[in-house]
């Protein structure tokens, strides 16, 4: 395994100064090659942090794994469905902050390339995103910003388009075809993206700017007609100084280790406690504009992870299972970012739930 040394600035906390990325590697064959960050030190927020990596992308918690902490994701033997390969990058770093950026290839019913990118508090250890980093108004302000930029991208791609061609498209060229096709893909991207909002874009912090990642224009089928790929925006942190939150300019602009992140800011992140007298582990995973959210748990002493889909209203949780009869958890946020609340499977009495950030 390969060590990799962050070089945390002198002013970080004594418990972040030591942290170092431990390359977990594994290899199947020249084309199944895994490679996956895990961070090393001593810190409650790094045990986090590795926790929320670990859940996401591995399906597993750190450390508990039979023979490789691969082996919930990639293909069994003699088979090709699963993560064929990973690897990450570490996109920036400061003294109160991680960016890290995980690339992988999926094979499903077709073979499939993406990055998801992650953002963390180093003090804490829970993962951040704009809406921490900028306050309300500045998060609209950018979002418009944003929204022109590319909407003008694709319009001036249109616009140096040989003029479209009205003839029935069975009587057009092959050439002639295809360029029919990616206008009517353009043009269509381009009506929805007059609108779109930045909640499911990847965001990637660097040491100057941060960085807005929209998806392509493209679906699997269609991914030969574009030109254009991912939409991808950079902005300095100082023309954001008016939009950034407290702790977006403490952590960006100030570069201190110290930035509090108010408890209740996301719901994003790791939990820790007991569902009745057994000790679990849960990880919101995503939560999204539309008030839904992706999660999952573990027993502790299990470490089978249970996967959970969900809706969020303001201080309130609602988590089911898939299984049969289902379970649901009614969760409530207390002031200090911990969840109490309920767990229930059926007709089951009711276990209590006690979980900590």
């Amino acid at each position: 395994m390969r060590l990799l040394l962050l070089p945390l600035l002198a002013i970080a906390l004594p418990t972040l100064a030591d942290v170092r990325i431990d390359a977990l590697t594994a290899k199947r064959s020249d084309w199944e090659t895994y490679r996956f960050p895990l961070l090393v030190g001593d810190s409650p927020a790094i045990a986090r942090i590795n926790t929320f990596l670990h859940a996401r992308e591995l399906q597993a918690l750190p450390g508990r794994f039979a023979i490789s902490p691969f082996e919930k994701v990639q293909p069994k033997e003699r088979e090709i469905w699963g993560v064929n390969n990973l690897d990450y990058r570490v996109l920036g770093q400061g003294p109160g902050f991680l960016s890290l950026a995980i690339d992988g290839e999926y094979t499903g019913a077709y073979t499939s390339q993406g990055t998801r990118s992650y953002n963390f508090d180093l003090a804490s250890g829970r993962p951040i995103g704009l809406p921490q980093l900028l306050n309300p108004e500045g998060l609209l302000r950018l979002q418009g910003e944003l929204q022109a930029q590319r909407v003008k991208r694709l319009e001036d791609f249109l616009k140096a388009m040989p003029p479209s061609n009205p003839a029935d498209y069975d009587k057009l060229s092959d050439d002639e075809q295809w360029l029919e096709g990616q206008r009517a893909m353009y043009t269509e991207c381009l009506n929805s993206r007059r609108e779109a909002s930045l909640d499911y874009d990847r965001l990637q912090l660097g040491t100057d700017n941060l960085t807005v990642i929209g998806d392509t224009c493209a679906n699997h089928a269609s991914r030969a007609l574009d030109d254009l790929g991912e939409f991808s925006n950079s902005v300095s942190y100082a023309s954001l100084s008016a939009d950034l939150s407290p702790y977006g300019r403490c952590l960006l602009l100030e570069k201190r280790s110290d930035c509090a992140l108010p408890a209740n800011s996301t719901a994003q992140g790791v939990y820790r406690g007991t569902l009745g007298r057994y000790p679990i582990t849960l990880v919101i995973e995503q939560p999204y504009a539309d008030h839904s959210l992706s999660a999952s748990y573990f027993y502790d002493k299990h470490a089978t992870q249970i996967e959970l889909g969900g809706e969020f209203q303001q201080d309130h949780l609602t988590l089911h299972e898939n299984g049969e009869p289902p379970a649901r958890f009614e969760l409530e946020f207390q002031t200090d970012g911990s969840l109490t609340g309920t767990w229930q499977q059926g007709n089951k009495p009711e276990l209590a739930v006690k979980l900590t950030p």
